[in-house]
C-alpha cells in the first residue's frame, strides 16, 4: 500500500474551493484576439492551454467519464477516484461551454450534476475528517469542520457519514451551485458565477428535477464504498436555500447521460499510442483531432484547404472527446507532477482559441 495515500486523501479533503471564471482574455474571445470579423477565417495557430481535471489524488483507481449537452457545445467531465477496497475519495471535475464563453473547474467533491438546461451546475463538496486507529474524530476538528463549512457542530456530526472501513473517518456533503453567466464579460457576471454553498449536511449525491427548479439530495451511503448510491433524495431550492424533507408531488429526478470512460489504474499500462480522430467545426472550418505516437493535432479537413499543411499541435496525450467547437478537448496526458506509487496519466482538458 502506498504510505503517502491515505495522507494526500486527508490533504484533499480539507483543500479550499478552487473554481475558475475566465473572463474575456481567456475565455477564447477569439474575434477580439484575432482581429477578424466573423466572416473571417480564424487564425492559423490558435492558443491552447492544458487544464488537469483533477489536481487531487487518483486513489487507487479512477474512473473518468463526461457528459455533452444537447447540442455537444458545453461538456461536463468528471475524474471518480476510488480508494482501497472502493472506499470513497473526493472527484474533480470541468465544466466548459462554448456558447456562454465560462469554463470552471473544481475538486474535492462528492457529486456533481448539470442543470436542464445547462445554465447551472450543482455539486456536493466533500470534506473528510479523520481520528486515530482507535479513537473517534476530535472535538476540535468537529468544531473547524462547522466554522469551515458555516454550519453548527451538532448538524455537522449528525449529518456526516463512515468514509472508511479501515479506520476512523468521517464525512459530510455540503451541495452547493454554479449559475453560469450569459455573458461572462457583463458587470459583476464573474461574481454572480461564484460557487455559492449552503449550510447544509446532506448530498452525497446531487441530481436536478426536470423541471429545472429543485436540486435533490441524496441520503448518505450506507456503507463506505465509492459505487454507493442514495435511495432517497431531500428538495434544495436553489434560490432560496430552502430545505425539504422530500421531493415535490409529481417530481422526476433529471437523468444525464454520461459516457463512461477509461478506467486508471496504477496497476494497468495506458495505451497512449493512439486514439480514433474526432470530427469538430469551428465556424466555417473543420477540423479532425488526431492522436498519434502520444501527440494530439488538428488537421484541417475544410474543403479546399492544403492537404499538405502541416496540422497544429494541440498537446501530448490521446483525445477521448471534444465538443462540437473543438473548443474543449478531453484528453489522457502524461502527468505533469508524477508522484511515486501513483496513477502515472492523468484527464485533462485542452482549451483551445481557433
Amino acid at each position: 500500500m502506498n504510505n503517502t495515500y491515505p495522507r494526500r486523501v486527508a490533504d484533499l479533503s480539507v483543500r479550499p474551493l478552487l473554481a475558475l471564471a475566465l473572463l474575456a482574455a481567456t475565455a477564447c474571445d477569439t474575434g477580439a484576439k484575432s482581429g477578424r470579423s466573423d466572416s473571417a477565417t480564424s487564425r492559423v495557430n490558435p492558443t491552447i492551454s492544458a487544464t488537469p481535471v483533477n489536481q487531487g489524488t487518483y486513489g487507487m483507481t479512477s474512473r473518468v467519464r463526461w457528459v455533452l449537452s444537447p447540442d455537444s457545445a458545453a461538456i461536463l467531465v468528471v475524474v471518480d477516484p476510488a480508494g482501497v477496497e472502493n472506499e470513497p475519495v473526493p472527484n474533480g471535475f470541468f465544466f466548459g461551454s462554448e456558447t456562454r464563453n465560462f469554463q470552471a473547474r473544481m475538486d474535492s467533491v462528492w457529486d456533481v450534476a448539470p442543470s436542464p438546461d445547462w445554465q447551472s451546475i450543482a455539486f456536493s463538496r466533500a470534506y473528510v475528517v479523520r481520528g486515530s486507529e482507535t479513537d473517534t474524530v476530535p472535538p476540535d476538528a468537529w468544531i473547524a469542520l462547522a466554522r469551515r463549512t458555516g454550519m453548527d457542530t451538532t448538524t455537522v456530526i449528525q449529518g456526516s457519514f463512515a468514509s472508511s472501513g479501515m479506520s476512523v473517518a468521517r464525512a459530510i456533503a455540503q451541495p452547493g451551485i454554479i449559475r453560469i453567466p450569459a455573458d461572462i464579460r457583463a458587470p459583476n457576471a464573474s461574481d454572480a458565477a461564484a460557487p455559492r454553498t449552503f449550510p447544509i449536511a446532506r448530498g452525497w449525491q446531487v441530481r436536478w428535477t426536470t423541471d429545472g427548479s429543485t436540486i435533490a439530495l441524496g441520503n448518505n451511503p450506507a456503507r463506505a464504498e465509492d459505487s454507493e448510491n442514495s435511495e432517497s433524495w431531500a428538495a434544495l431550492d436553489p434560490k432560496t436555500g430552502a430545505l425539504h424533507g422530500t421531493l415535490p408531488a409529481g417530481a422526476f429526478l433529471a437523468v444525464s447521460r454520461w459516457t463512461k470512460g477509461p478506467v486508471l489504474d496504477l496497476s494497468v499500462p495506458v495505451d497512449m499510442s493512439g486514439a480514433s480522430p474526432i470530427p469538430v467545426t469551428s465556424g466555417k472550418r473543420t477540423f479532425s483531432i488526431e492522436s498519434q505516437r502520444g501527440v494530439i493535432t488538428a488537421r484541417e479537413t475544410t474543403a479546399g484547404a492544403n492537404a499538405d499543411a502541416a496540422p497544429v499541435t494541440i498537446g501530448s496525450g490521446k483525445a477521448l472527446v471534444a465538443t462540437r467547437g473543438g473548443r474543449y478537448i478531453v484528453a489522457l496526458a502524461p502527468r505533469r507532477n508524477a508522484v511515486a506509487n501513483e496513477i502515472p496519466v492523468e484527464a485533462v482538458v485542452y482549451t483551445v482559441a481557433w
